[in-house]
């Protein structure tokens, strides 16, 4: 496997909402977890938020900073942080899965066996979780839901065929951030071979990334006995994947995307939260934000703005 992951990548405004929330019927919302207006790192006080992932320059995580050891900047400017946490807080996670012709028989059956693997043994009860598959088009399988069994139930549905317009499902997924109930939020995106279909360019794609708080994480298969115009272009993937404050991985076999997703899952293990208070009044404007480890050598990825 290959993983592609730039020093530092971008990140921007929270786009969920409570309002979202309180909108839902009864029925949705009694399996949703509360509402971000409820959580600790909501914004409606005023507090911008980042999760901040941080790893030593060999790749390994680093999981013993304190709040001491982090220094935010908006616009060049120190921030005062107003909260920290080191300990997991939960997740909003959308998974996005190619079932494109390309994924059938036992790919297909590998596929929806380590997606649920994910969900049941990396995820917890208090994480909710969004499935969308595609081909030549995105469909969202499973909104927002804690079950576990509507779940299982929309993967065991699953059925291959058709073109794969990877772009497009990126941004169809993307959509659904809007309507998310936890702070926390990460997006994956299993794809296979390369793009054929869709109307979404990777720079459009990258370009609705920016702002985003998300962790986007793109695990890609690239079979090496495949025709040279469906391999995947890692360069591409890696440009879209640091622009969602994440990374892309390069597999050649689907029986290694069980191992691909527990990475992923380590990762969100052990991201640190932090929110802070501006310092100037909002003014409807993109502004810069980086967060920083000063006092050693390490990689830190983070959201790298807000327009407030």
């Amino acid at each position: 496997m290959t993983r592609f992951s730039p020093a530092f990548v971008a990140g921007g405004s929270l786009v969920a909402s409570a309002l979202s929330c309180a909108l839902l019927s009864p029925s949705v919302a009694a399996e949703r977890p509360p509402a971000l207006a409820r959580n600790a790192f909501q914004t409606a006080s005023g507090l911008v938020t980042t999760a901040a992932t941080v790893r030593e320059r060999n790749g390994r995580l680093v999981t013993n900073l304190g709040e001491r050891d982090f220094v935010v900047e908006e616009d060049g400017h120190p921030q005062a942080l107003a909260r920290f946490a080191s300990e997991r807080t939960p997740l909003s996670v959308a998974i996005a899965i190619d079932t494109s012709d390309s994924v059938r028989g036992e790919r297909l059956q590998a596929t929806r066996a380590a997606v649920q693997r994910f969900i049941d043994t990396a995820l917890r009860p208090e994480d909710e979780v969004a499935l969308v598959s595609f081909n030549h088009a995105a469909e969202v399988i499973a909104s927002w839901t804690l079950d576990r069994t509507r779940l299982r139930a929309s993967l065991d549905a699953l059925a291959s065929g058709g073109s794969t317009a990877l772009y497009d499902a990126a941004l169809k997924t993307l959509s659904l951030f809007t309507a998310r109930s936890l702070q926390r939020a990460a997006m994956i995106i299993v794809s296979d071979g390369a793009d054929s279909a869709s109307h979404t360019t990777p720079t459009l794609l990258r370009k609705q990334l920016t702002g985003t708080d998300l962790f986007l994480y793109w695990i890609a298969v690239d079979r090496v006995d495949a025709r040279p115009a469906t391999r995947v272009n890692p360069y591409t993937l890696a440009a879209i994947a640091a622009q969602g404050n994440g990374y892309s991985e390069v597999i050649h076999n689907t029986g290694d995307l069980g191992a691909a997703l527990a990475r992923v899952a380590d990762e969100l293990d052990h991201q640190y939260t932090l929110a802070y208070k501006p310092t100037t009044p909002a003014n409807g404007r993109f502004h810069s934000l980086r967060v920083k480890v000063p006092s050693r050598n390490y990689v830190v990825r983070a959201r790298q703005g807000i327009l407030r």
